[in-house]
């Protein structure tokens, strides 16, 4: 009866390690899994959806200004030196508006941005400064002329001396509000007759940074008023309820699901998320992280580093890799980038570390990192000072939280210029130096408030101890088998263990006085 009971208790025993296994090695993780994949999905269910719609607290947007000190002096064949004037920081909130749900598992939506001027912030700046920049108007128009029709540049250089006032170097005096949002006026009326065909052009092509006048004679120029309460897209993203994997990435942008900025399908591709979601990287962290970048109409990319900690969560960091705006000589890959030579004296493509963003802006401006952080030193050279890369200031990063994808801290740093050019024939050209020339730069963060880290590690730690729960299940199971099997042998029930009693009085037989005798 004992052997049977113990008999019994092992085979139970032994199905509650089977059971055991199965759940720690596939059952509970398939429902963590499940879990989180419930709760990052873009779902209305989701506790991931309502963050993603309308971000729970605002981005840090920074401008920093490259202020010209000795204008005169380049016009006379100076380098330039330069002067970083900033923070000035905003206020950037972000909200969806969902315009449906569609096949393959995409949702539809419009993005609003909305900037708000931080004082607090922003010290002692004000958005009264006033500041000398790059006329970045001025030299585009000349840039596209001179590349177009050559002969045409002397007299629409006439035009532009009545379109901005006191036109006599390629430099803007004005107030950093009208750069940044107000605008800058570019006027429409005058004897010129040149003016009328600028004029005429800027009407017809529309640009985003210009702005009609509300009289009609005229036009407003500002680097960032049509990002203001202007809603952009739509965009369809995956939503990751079928492939959490997919989770974020861009399906079509304006209803095109690629772009045709760029001479090949290959630079022509929308990749990666629009920054606001990640999927879960904790199982296998993907080696480039890429985001959709609609201003400079390309995907962009930051390389894995590695897992690393920050706010005490663990982390995976990944940051922006030189091969990113490289030349084609650099990275193959990038030679669809490249529209037209810069200079004679390169391969058809520009300078390391500079994208051409005429192709997408319709304008001839020029992206690089911060300071040309990554980019080739022959553009360092062209400054008498003000220019200085720094990683630890121009560097674009991202840490991701590995289980949800959620951005805990990210950064993403650019900067706009132009090419300052000599034009023979044209006074305010005739003696600058030939380089490019930067006129401001962003840093556009985002980090988890603490209320939300909270949050968070609240939920590590809740998953913490159901990864533990799952192993101490397994280490009962594995005793309460080995304590069966104790039992069991005990009980005499396995043939290998019977008593040890019986085999020495069957081997010693006993005679008939009851002496056990060898012979």
């Amino acid at each position: 009866m004992i052997g049977k009971q113990s008999r019994m208790f092992f085979l139970i025993s032994l199905c509650g390690l089977m059971l055991a296994i199965l759940l720690a090695t596939w059952g509970i993780p398939k429902i963590v899994r499940s879990q989180i994949k419930k709760n990052v999905q873009i779902d209305p269910s989701s506790q991931m959806f309502d963050k993603w719609r309308k971000l729970p607290m605002p981005l840090t947007f920074k401008i920093y200004v490259f202020n010209v000190t000795n204008a005169e002096d380049i016009s006379a064949g100076a380098k330039p030196e330069l002067e970083e004037i900033g923070p000035y920081v905003y206020k950037q909130y972000r909200e969806k508006t969902i315009l449906g749900y569609g096949e393959n598992d995409t949702v539809e939506y419009m993005l609003k941005k909305t900037f708000v001027f931080d004082q607090q912030k922003t010290g002692s700046l004000s958005e009264d400064d006033e500041v000398t920049v790059i006329n970045f108007t001025y030299m585009a128009a000349l840039l596209q002329v001179q590349e177009l029709m050559p002969g045409l540049v002397g007299m629409i250089n006439g035009a532009l001396g009545e379109m901005f006032t006191n036109l006599t170097d390629p430099f803007l005096r004005v107030k950093v509000k009208d750069l940044f949002f107000d605008g800058i006026h570019l006027n429409c009326v005058g004897e010129n007759s040149a003016l009328g065909l600028v004029c005429g052009k800027l009407k017809s092509d529309k640009p985003a940074t210009m702005r009609p006048s509300e009289d009609g004679n005229g036009f407003y120029f500002s680097m960032f008023s049509h990002m203001n309460l202007t809603e952009t897209g739509p965009y369809q993203m995956v939503r990751g309820t079928k492939d959490v994997q997919e989770l974020g990435h861009i399906v079509s942008y304006k209803g095109k699901k690629v772009m045709n900025t760029w001479r090949d399908p290959y630079c022509n591709q929308l990749n990666g998320s629009d920054a606001s979601v990640f999927p879960p990287v904790a199982d296998s962290p993907l080696n480039r992280l890429y985001t959709f970048e609609p201003e400079v109409c390309r995907s962009l990319y930051a390389n894995l580093v590695g897992p690393t900690t920050i706010f005490d969560m663990k982390a995976i960091y990944y940051e922006i890799a030189e091969e990113a705006l490289a030349a084609k000589t650099a990275n193959r890959d990038n030679k669809c980038f490249c529209r037209k030579n810069w200079s004679a004296n390169h391969d058809g493509c520009l300078l390391m570390g500079v994208l051409n963003l005429e192709p997408c802006q319709g304008a001839p401006a020029l992206a690089t990192l911060p300071h040309f952080y990554l980019a080739s030193e022959e553009l360092l050279e062209y400054f008498a000072g003000g220019i200085s890369p720094d990683k630890e200031k121009h560097n674009t990063y991202v840490y991701l939280d590995p289980i949800t994808g959620v951005v805990l801290k990210g950064v993403r740093r650019l900067q706009f210029n132009i090419e300052l050019r000599q034009i023979n024939g044209i006074p305010q050209l005739e003696n600058v130096r030939t380089g490019v020339f930067p006129l401001l730069w962003l840093d556009e963060g985002a980090e988890l408030p603490p209320e939300v880290q909270q949050e968070l590690k609240q939920s590590h730690t809740l998953l913490g101890y159901v990864e533990m729960a799952r192993w101490i299940l397994l280490s009962i199971a594995i005793l309460v088998l080995l304590a069966s099997l104790f039992k069991l042998a005990k009980s005499g029930a396995l043939p290998m263990c019977g008593q040890h009693t019986n085999s020495v009085s069957f081997v010693l037989s006993a005679t008939g006085n009851g002496n056990n005798k060898f012979h």
